[in-house]
């Protein structure tokens, strides 16, 4: 059988974009390489939903939220308060240090000027030692899975300007992935089928998958991550053109380590997030669960140390730094835990993207299709400001169904 467009990948952009495409009347199949959807949208639900991946609806005007109500899901806002530690104490809410956290970071997400990364645009407004130049560049590299040394402050400033998904973080109470459950209702997935080779010319493409199938399209849509393609999965014959190559290299891959820790009791005071000097940066309480549970997140290069302890290691480290914190109760309390590593896992090698120093407009390359044969989506692929997030992703899969039933590439609406 013949399709007119294969989509590669089933997470949050490929769904959408299938569902546009299936929609329109086009024959579509969607091959996916893992045992499920939702590519880094993961949800744990050994003691109710936990997320693994992708954990917030970032706004109140996120193009999320049309299909979080059509599927019924519950969500709650998160709540606005932060608090610091340094070694192991809790800081008072007037500490200095933190109000000084505010401002440099602040200055990292408003700044206008030439290409600096952020790692040099702060170290001149802070000194070496001043522990707020610390708490601002973890802060930085959490949210944004990056090297603050690698990340352009022009660039994340343009981002913050651009973007236009509104105010505020959710949680979905009911898990992540029954939105992708939802998106993924009806539609042509076969799972278990990573695609080996790409064979294309211009108006027609061959996926040979690793188990030695060949499906036949007009065309094909790439969904899957960043780092996956720069590690050559799938390999495309012919290779992509050298800009496109050159482009996907200049695009910062960032790294998320996630670390679940489960207690019979809950032993620390209300915080929404507690930003710490710890190897794990940041522990927020994961409201959805069936039992106290703390979601420990570390970003960028930190995230790899983490990970490279492994799931006892791991577990071990956070154990004793929160143990720091709030007492021995911690661990008489703890049920266990688990990490997510998505920097090792093979159908992602890495979290979501950044914008480094000199990446230029490395992602309108990325995004652009080529030969009106072979299109791209995901968050890699986004240029309105909404990269790294999940609305991002499914307004890459509407943006490149739009393409693909024009017939080229059309102005960028979204």
């Amino acid at each position: 059988m013949s399709y007119d467009t294969l989509i590669i990948g089933a997470g949050a952009a490929g769904l959408a974009a299938a569902r546009q495409l299936q929609a329109a009347g086009q024959r579509i199949c969607v091959l996916e390489a893992r045992e499920r959807v939702g590519g880094r949208i993961a949800t744990d639900r050994t003691y109710g939903p936990v997320e693994l991946g992708a954990e917030f609806v970032h706004g109140d005007r996120a193009c999320t939220w049309q299909e979080i109500s059509s599927a019924g899901l519950r969500t709650r806002p998160w709540g606005t308060n932060r608090r610091f530690a340094r070694g192991g104490r809790l800081l008072l809410p007037d500490d200095p240090a933190i109000g000084r956290t505010y401002a440099l970071y602040e200055l990292a997400t408003t700044y206008v000027g030439p290409e600096i990364s952020v790692a040099e645009l702060l170290a001149r407004h802070a000194a070496s030692g001043d522990p707020a130049l610390a708490f601002a560049l973890r802060w930085l590299a959490n949210l944004e899975a990056a090297d603050p040394a690698h990340l352009s402050a022009a660039a994340l400033a343009r981002e913050r300007a651009d973007s236009h998904n509104g105010s505020g973080n959710f949680h979905l109470l009911d898990g992540y992935d029954r939105l992708t459950t939802y998106l993924a209702a009806g539609l042509p997935i076969r799972l278990g089928m990573p695609v080996a080779r790409l064979v294309w010319r211009p108006g027609a493409v061959v996926a040979r998958l690793a188990r030695g199938e060949a499906l036949r399209a007009r065309r094909a849509l790439l969904t899957v991550p960043a780092g996956v393609l720069r590690a050559g999965r799938p390999a495309f014959d012919p290779p992509l053109p050298a800009e496109r190559l050159a482009a996907l290299e200049r695009i910062g891959v960032g790294h998320v380590t996630k670390l679940i820790l489960w207690f019979d009791r809950q032993c620390w005071p209300e915080f929404t997030v507690l930003s710490t000097d710890g190897q794990v940066a940041t522990w927020w309480p994961v409201p959805g669960a069936a039992t106290p549970t703390l979601m420990g997140y570390v970003g960028g290069p930190a995230a790899l140390r983490l990970a490279a302890r492994g799931e006892a290691g791991a577990i071990a480290t956070g154990l004793a730094e929160l143990t720091a914190l709030f007492g021995a109760d911690m661990r008489a309390a703890c049920l266990g835990g688990r990490l997510a590593d998505w920097s090792r896992d093979p159908w992602s090698l890495g979290a979501y993207t950044y914008s480094p120093v000199g990446m230029g407009n490395a992602r309108a390359i990325l995004a652009a299709p080529l030969a009106e044969t072979l299109y791209f989506a995901g968050e890699a692929t986004v240029t309105n400001g909404h990269l790294a997030t999940v609305h991002g992703a499914i307004e890459s899969g509407y943006r490149a169904a739009a393409e693909i039933l024009a017939g080229g590439a059309i102005p960028t609406i979204f």
